[in-house]
């Protein structure tokens, strides 16, 4: 059984959690100099309280969650909802190597579109790194359009 579970990155064994399985979501999908900017940043205390914050929210809420298969974690993924827009966003989606290939992506792919049209959501969008675009094509993503930043962004409805 798949679930995801909010990590609270005010406890300190939480944050400690969290950061390792994202360090390792950074290093294979960050160059190296990426990742040595990703990793600083999640150093900088202000920036940390800013996520921290925008993880309590009400209204447009980041969610920090970790994924779990039987209780045990196998990865983590970050979304969050504009309510002005009714738009979702993946912002970061990372699976441990041994459970790829086994349905746990595809299965939180869907937790994560049910949970965003409950609170709303018409729409969601990622922005994938290339090696796993192939994984939200095959999940009902759809190259929808190059982000300001010339990012390659997928979209799908979900209404």
């Amino acid at each position: 059984m798949i679930k995801l579970i909010r990590f609270d990155l005010q406890k300190k064994d939480e944050w400690d959690d969290f950061y390792d399985w994202f360090s390792t979501y950074l290093s294979e999908v960050c160059g190296e100099e990426e990742y040595q900017e990703e990793i600083d940043d999640l150093h900088n205390d202000e920036l940390n309280a800013r996520m921290i914050g925008q993880s309590l929210q009400e209204h447009n809420p980041y969610f920090i969650m970790r994924i779990l298969e039987n209780e045990a974690c196998v990865g983590l993924i970050t979304y969050s909802y504009n309510e002005e827009r009714n738009r979702g966003f993946i912002n970061n989606f990372y699976v441990c190597r041994e459970r790829r290939s086994s349905g746990v992506g595809s299965a939180v792919c869907r937790i994560v579109e049910n949970h965003l049209r409950s609170l709303g959501a018409k729409y969601i969008e990622t922005n994938p790194a290339e090696k796993a675009e192939r994984f939200y094509v095959r999940n009902g993503f759809k190259f929808s359009r190059i982000s300001s930043d010339g990012e390659r962004i997928f979209g799908k409805a979900i209404e």
